[in-house]
């Protein structure tokens, strides 16, 4: 009934474009299902546009926070911007790894 939330998604750069970090956020998808969540959402740093297509490529969708609400942001360098995403879950869906 309620909301996950991915944290952080990080592969070591010499295990990058075989597919773990897809592979991660299906069980992380996976674990959301079986915890009863509707959705999952994260927050992706606007600098790596490759985090994007790869969370979009998975069904996430970027979400406009509204200006002046309250919503939690990642504590990170003030500089920092992100796009929050978010997808929501079938619960009878199986996840897609390949």
């Amino acid at each position: 009934t309620g909301i996950a939330y991915i944290s952080n998604v990080a592969v070591r750069e010499k295990f990058r474009q075989k597919g773990i970090a897809k592979l991660l956020v299906a069980k992380a998808e996976s674990q959301a299902r079986n915890w009863g969540c509707r959705s999952i959402a994260l927050h992706c740093d606007l600098r790596n546009p490759a985090a994007t297509k790869l969370y979009q490529g998975q069904g996430f969708k970027s979400i406009k926070v509204p200006d002046g609400a309250n919503w939690p942001q990642p504590k990170t360098s003030p500089d920092v911007k992100f796009n929050f995403m978010m997808k929501l879950l079938n619960k009878s869906a199986v996840s897609k790894t390949n």
